[in-house]
């Protein structure tokens, strides 16, 4: 029995066109964070703005298509994004590496008031391209989209500090994204994926159960990052 088994099959053209349009949100948020560089007074508005357009792309998919995992996904990644304060509420003052004051404007407990819309697209990102990986290679696919979660963080940690988003200090770093972020990525890329499966039931309760799961994930897997890279 493969992983994805038990859930209910995808149209083959439905999914097709939902994997372009969140391969466009991955291209545009790689360009668009590059472009910025070039914007002197970019700071939080700038991170909201590029979120805020995420997801008009994605719940406008969802719309037009009335795609009910699209629909799913966004709900899971939202539950994710809120979730994930908890890891923030601890980042912040507990490992005091990381400031989210550099790039100023209203917050969230102890996170910029964006950043649960910037992890809704990146769970819709990280979950949907993982159940694809995982229905294509079985459990090598978690190993696969954690790389390139791992691989795929130092760029957008490096850019957040040119623009004016967050940065990291005293703490053990490549560039300027801490080991103990690399470590967390790897872990957390994977755990979406598995926890995004829930979506495919298209059911409220295992969406909300997912999107959870998904958000204890992210401070799960930087406790033991910090833990493995900074004490251990």
């Amino acid at each position: 029995m493969t992983v994805a088994q038990g859930v209910k099959p995808i149209p083959l053209a439905i999914d097709r066109a939902r994997l372009r349009v969140v391969a466009l949100t991955i291209v545009l948020n790689i360009v668009v964070v590059a472009a910025l560089v070039l914007v002197p007074d970019s700071d939080w508005r700038t991170g909201l703005a590029l979120n805020l357009v995420d997801n008009l792309l994605l719940i406008g998919f969802a719309i037009r298509h009335r795609d009910r995992l699209m629909a799913h996904l966004l709900l899971f990644g939202l539950i994710a994004g809120v979730v994930e304060l908890v890891a923030d509420a601890w980042l912040v003052p507990s490992t005091g590496t990381l400031d989210y004051a550099y790039g100023g404007g209203p917050q969230l407990w102890r996170s910029p008031l964006w950043m649960p819309l910037a992890w809704e697209v990146v769970a819709v990102q990280f979950g949907y391209l993982g159940m694809r990986l995982v229905d294509r290679f079985g459990l090598l696919g978690y190993l696969l989209i954690a790389l390139l979660g791992a691989v795929n963080i130092p760029y957008y940690e490096e850019m957040a500090l040119r623009i004016h988003w967050w940065r990291y200090r005293d703490c053990r770093m490549f560039l300027h994204t801490p080991y103990y972020i690399i470590v967390g990525e790897f872990l957390i890329a994977a755990a979406i994926a598995a926890a995004a499966f829930q979506t495919r039931r298209l059911r409220l309760t295992r969406t909300v159960v997912g999107g959870v799961l998904a958000g204890a994930s992210i401070l799960a897997g930087y406790w033991v990052g910090y833990g493995v890279t900074e004490h251990w």
